[in-house]
């Protein structure tokens, strides 16, 4: 993918810092004093606690899907009570005029939304110093379906870690550069169905050569590919979803 000129993309898309400020979050119980978990939107947090101050705490900066942040709800609860992190969902839907594809679509579409994807989290990360109770040296990057495409390519070096779910690290009909932007030692978490209707090796919609991450990730000594038989598409079909990727953030989150 081409370099991400933001300035032109903030030209196209005004309403792009939305995404940030209107981003999904949880924060657990005792970060600042919380006295329960808060789950709801930044901006609301911000207006709420205008002074809040924490220890700067470990967090997922997550990247839903196409479908929206319906996933992301149970990811943000098991990240926030089990791995006690705080977690930042882009809100990509909250851009106005944003682009959308209904597939199978020409891949221009799908472009089209991969580079917006990007630049959501370029703009992102350029204003994550703005919460203090941020630990910006134990970030990690996640993304589901669409969002795992954006978590995977971004060529950002300052996340710890990256996890990949229901996306099987291959181009095919969705995208043109599926490469992974993350350094070889960054450790790498991709969870994915063997069923998988869109990125499976059984996928109607491309020509898949593997169906999950272990081709383009064997370089990357850090990583892990599940694959899990008879799930589709939905990974949270899985008992074993909740506990790969808690597991792992637990582990990486102390190294």
């Amino acid at each position: 993918m081409k370099k991400i000129d933001i300035g032109r993309i903030i030209e196209q898309y005004p309403t792009l810092h939305k995404s940030f400020d209107k981003a999904f979050i949880g924060i657990p119980k005792g970060v600042g004093g919380l006295k329960k978990s808060y789950y709801g939107k930044l901006n609301k947090f911000l207006k709420k606690y205008p002074d809040f101050k924490a220890k700067a705490s470990p967090c997922v900066l997550y990247m839903h899907g196409s479908s929206g942040f319906l996933k992301g709800k149970k990811y943000r609860k098991w990240i926030v009570k089990k791995s006690n992190m705080i977690f930042i969902a882009l809100n990509s839907f909250a851009i106005q005029n944003r682009p959308t594809y209904m597939s199978p679509a020409p891949k221009k579409d799908y472009e089209a939304v991969h580079m917006i994807r990007q630049a959501e989290l370029k703009y992102a990360l350029s204003h994550l110093n703005e919460l203090s109770f941020i630990d910006r040296k134990n970030l990690f990057l996640m993304g589901n379906s669409e969002g795992a495409l954006a978590a995977g390519i971004c060529r950002s070096k300052c996340y710890k870690g990256r996890i990949l779910v229901s996306w099987g690290c291959e181009g095919s009909y969705y995208s043109k550069d599926y490469r992974i932007g993350a350094k070889k030692a960054v450790p790498i978490l991709n969870i994915i169905g063997l069923n998988d209707q869109y990125f499976g090796v059984y996928s109607e919609l491309g020509d898949f050569e593997k169906g999950h991450c272990a081709k383009a990730l064997q370089e990357f000594g850090n990583s892990k590919v599940v694959l899990l038989p008879q799930i589709t598409h939905n990974a949270l079909e899985s008992l074993y979803t909740k506990q790969e990727i808690v597991n792992f953030l637990n582990y990486w989150k102390k190294q």
